[in-house]
């Protein structure tokens, strides 16, 4: 299942002009007919991936880059093997970026029109200004399986190890692809840990508990139950945690979970009365809280969006939902007793979001600004980009689309997004 492939992912295969260039030589004719040569060179480059931007079809759908590099908002195509919704717009499909420690090398993976997990990073070599990047096929390479639709794709890093989550399409199994600092792998994790039944529905959430970097895998099993794959350093195991607490079915959506320590936060919407849920560690056991009851905020709509973190250098938890008009609440709390709620559309007078659609959010460093993205519904600003924006004393909203004349966004391709510092990075498919 091993396999290598020309370009690795801690690698820039791609030399710049500047490494192409030779050492000064003592000869003024030779420096300066080599500076020339490098300055065709250069140029040639320049000219090649014009022509090969101005090759891409029209109409062909694509992973998008929103940066905000701290003075304003910039929109960036990521090219490279279009999103699958281009063949497929109503089956939805995962985003997954983040950021490898101490390079902080950006890392966007996306489900390609073939059916392939992608990986796209930015290169070194720049064409006025802007990254090219580079595109590798992770399916091709580890010589595994094309990805089963619908899925979400959960992933992470530790320090340069890389991680993502699938849903089969051979056998419908979770299924990691990993990066060893070398070379990817695939693995069938649902067999490694001897799990019973298929990853209905796609819905994966991932992340690591500290200081051990234990995995834990969360997915959507045959029976609607919530189920934990869960990974010790040494072996892998399979927990149904809806059996273990009384937990009810749970709804085919979006869940969002994280860690504190090693206790462990994970939050879906029930199957029966659509009521926000969380599923709890405590470093001794599991249990299942129906959060809307016990807060008396909405219910998320149906197959609501959900997003959550907890702000850095605090034990303060955020979960973001969207109710069935389309509103989106926030929840905050520092101890996991008392929630605080309040309705972030109606307060900052933002348009409404799109049904179905998954949220994307995270805090900003050192300031813990908070950031939300979502869809929006409005006539006005339909398939736009939107921020909600926490500065530290009100809440704002800003219509990201617009002020970047990016392209209308792609439903049901998801979106993913990071901070490092208070550099912003949202993905997300559009023309």
């Amino acid at each position: 299942m091993l396999a290598s492939g020309p370009g690795k992912s801690d690698r820039n295969t791609n030399p710049t002009v500047t490494e192409i260039k030779n050492p000064k030589e003592d000869s003024m004719s030779s420096n300066h007919s080599r500076k020339m040569m490098g300055a065709s060179l250069h140029l040639s480059i320049c000219l090649l991936g014009l022509l090969s931007l101005f090759a891409i079809p029209a109409n062909a759908q694509h992973v998008h880059q929103l940066l905000y590099n701290n003075r304003n908002w910039n929109d960036q195509s990521l090219v490279g093997e279009p999103l699958y919704q281009e063949n497929n717009p109503d089956v939805p499909t995962g985003i997954a970026a983040f950021t490898t420690t101490p390079n902080n090398e950006v890392h966007v993976y996306y489900v390609g029109a073939d059916g392939h997990v992608h990986q796209r990073t930015p290169s070194q070599i720049r064409f006025f200004g802007v990254p090219r990047w580079v595109d590798e096929d992770l399916t091709l390479e580890t010589g595994g399986d094309p990805v089963a639709y619908p899925t979400d794709l959960g992933a992470f890093s530790i320090d340069n190890l890389q991680y993502v989550f699938l849903r089969n399409g051979y056998d419908d199994d979770v299924h990691m692809l990993f990066y060893n600092n070398s070379t990817w792998t695939d693995q069938d994790i649902s067999v490694a840990a001897g799990s019973p039944g298929a990853c209905l529905n796609g819905v994966i959430v991932a992340f690591t508990t500290t200081p051990n970097n234990q995995i834990h895998v969360y997915y959507q099993g045959g029976n609607f139950e919530v189920r934990q794959l869960f990974f010790n350093g040494t072996n892998w195991s399979d927990e149904n945690l809806s059996a273990e607490t009384g937990g009810p079915p749970t709804q085919p959506g979006y869940w969002a979970g994280f860690s504190i320590g090693n206790y462990q936060y994970l939050f879906y919407v029930d199957g029966e009365s659509f009521d926000l849920h969380e599923l709890f560690y405590d470093n001794i056991g599991w249990t299942d809280i129906d959060l809307s009851a016990q807060i008396g905020a909405p219910k998320p709509g149906g197959a609501g969006a959900i997003a959550g973190f907890v702000v850095p250098g605090t034990q303060t938890m955020e979960v973001f939902y969207t109710d069935s008009g389309g509103h989106i609440y926030q929840l905050s709390s520092s101890d996991n007793f008392f929630w605080s709620e309040q309705d972030l559309t109606t307060l900052t007078h933002g348009p409404y979001d799109v049904p179905g659609e998954p949220l994307t959010a995270f805090a900003t460093t050192p300031n813990n600004q908070l950031h939300v993205y979502y869809i929006s519904a409005f006539a006005q600003s339909q398939e736009h980009v939107n921020q909600l924006f926490f500065n530290g004393s009100s809440w704002s909203n800003t219509d990201l689309t617009s002020q970047t004349h990016a392209g209308n966004v792609r439903y049901q391709a998801g979106i993913s997004g990071f901070s490092l510092g208070n550099y912003q990075y949202v993905y997300y498919g559009s023309n």
